[in-house]
């Protein structure tokens, strides 16, 4: 059976790839210190279980069309991979914490498709957290964790894509031009879903999903909902599995719902909640708040592509002769894999910056990030379990506090994370995809080859100028962010 040939010199250790973090490392020693273990523990895991199934994996799904990654998943799940953003209060690792994108290279320089599998989890995850309905999150987080060990691990997805609407549910500004067909509407004792949500990432693997719905679709932005709605919910099926071209181990699915039902319980969003006018502009700030990190982790799945090209590449390179010799003693195969590993680096700076302007313009906290370091605290874990302590983190009174410091991050604030997160996204996944088509031709017949993994992480990175909003979208959204707000009178989308 084919495995990956990845380099295994060690060429790209912590100290050769990660120079601002070594920079960093006297201002907070104990954050990189624990950012240096989790990337090598995630490294020796990625290589040494996800890297020999992970071409097999992408053999039996062009197999079988209908075919799911179980397999792959559980080995996440033995890992203890799916409660890495869960912080230890509520009983998962909380590794995800602080800096935690380096993780996300290096998941993608060994598998572009395990890491976007993990990815649609992650999405619902997000998702939630971003609602501030601690109750949901709790109920989630705790299922995640009692799971993991077990034969079928529990995951979510996050579904806000239409048939028709496709990119315009991305931006604000382009909801009244969005052909929205998706409606909630109230009823006692909950609501009731209309609709199919598409392209949605571990559709097919989730045992809840978190759906974004309005339920107006004239006043989409001012009336959303988040919603989490079992697999096995009346009026709730699976629909379609897309046949992917790439990143196939995390299925793109097609939701559909027929007067499905969700209780007050499931409804961890809604904007006929608060009577206050300035909670109507939760769902821009929840929107905001997910792509601003999750354009981010695509901007350093991006790079991990792109350095897993190089890699693959390098290797190969010292095997496969031209003329007599090896290509890598050849001046112009150096020069080629030099701009490759050129290429990476720009990547990585760009979404290095974008995961600093998260860091210190939204979670107020300097180094440490979105999640405090109490979060993490196992004497606080004991305390966190407490009545008194729960009721208070559950209450709506701490719910409104935590919305109203979303709703209110300052607009330049705001601004600098999404020019900078749209950047990672489309620095590093256009850097990907000229790696892989550089690999691709410089390995010539061997790159074409499935044993060799190159044409499977060239398939696997197109869809990263794709998802998390077009490459198109993100340059405008760029734009809008960083030079049309200073600009009076300058039209955007």
């Amino acid at each position: 059976m084919a495995t990956l040939d990845l380099d295994r010199d060690d060429l790209f250790s912590f100290e050769d790839n990660f120079f601002s973090l070594m920079a960093l490392q006297k201002y907070d020693p104990k954050l990189i210190t624990q950012t240096r273990q989790a990337w090598q523990e995630e490294r020796k895991f990625l290589r040494e279980v996800i890297a020999p199934v992970a071409l097999a994996e992408d053999r039996k799904h062009a197999a079988d069309p209908h075919y799911i990654s179980w397999d792959l998943l559980r080995l996440a799940a033995r890992h203890g991979r799916l409660s890495n953003f869960i912080p230890k209060i509520m009983g998962g690792s909380g590794k995800g914490a602080g800096l935690s994108m380096p993780n996300s290279e290096e998941m993608a320089a060994v598998d572009a498709a395990y890491s976007g599998m993990l990815g649609g989890h992650g999405l619902g995850l997000v998702a939630l957290l971003m609602t501030f309905n601690m109750k949901v999150v709790q109920r989630v987080a705790q299922k995640i964790v009692e799971n993991e060990s077990k034969e079928k691990p529990y995951v979510i997805d996050c579904a806000i894509t239409e048939p028709a609407a496709g990119t315009d549910v991305e931006e604000i500004e382009l909801y009244p031009k969005a052909r929205l067909s998706c409606q909630a509407r109230k009823v006692p004792g909950g609501a009731v879903l209309n609709g199919r949500k598409v392209f949605i990432s571990t559709g097919h693997m989730a045992a809840d999903h978190v759906i974004l719905m309005p339920f107006d679709i004239k006043d989409a932005v001012n009336t959303y909902g988040c919603f989490l709605v079992p697999t096995d919910a009346k009026g709730f099926s699976l629909g379609r599995k897309e046949r992917k071209m790439g990143q196939r181990a995390g299925p793109a699915s097609e939701l559909i719902f027929e007067d499905c039902f969700v209780p007050d319980e499931n409804i961890a969003m809604s904007a006929l909640e608060f009577s206050e006018p300035k909670y109507r502009g939760q769902f821009k700030a929840l929107l905001e708040g997910v792509l601003g990190l999750t354009r981010t982790a695509v901007g350093a799945m991006s790079t991990g592509t792109a350095r897993g090209a190089l890699e693959r590449a390098l290797a190969l390179a010292r095997r496969v002769k031209h003329k007599g010799r090896t290509l890598i003693h050849q001046q112009w195969a150096q020069a080629l894999l030099t701009n490759m590993f050129m290429n990476v680096m720009m990547a990585r700076s760009v979404y290095f910056e974008a995961q600093f302007a998260i860091m210190t313009n939204l979670g107020g906290g300097g180094m440490s990030g979105a999640m405090p370091g109490f979060m993490n605290s196992d004497l606080v874990r004991k305390i966190f379990q407490s009545r008194g302590v729960q009721k208070i983190f559950t209450s709506t009174w701490l719910r409104k506090k935590m919305l109203d410091r979303m709703i209110d991050l300052p607009p330049e604030q705001n601004a600098r994370i999404q020019f900078m997160s749209s950047m990672a996204k489309v620095v590093g996944s256009d850097m990907a995809m000229e790696n892989c088509q550089l690999a691709v031709e410089f390995l010539s017949q061997a790159g074409l080859r499935h044993d060799q993994g190159v044409e499977k992480v060239f398939r696997d990175a197109k869809l990263l100028q794709i998802f998390e909003g077009t490459n198109q979208l993100n340059r405008l959204n760029m734009f809008k962010h960083a030079f049309a707000r200073r600009l009076p009178g300058v039209e955007v989308f």
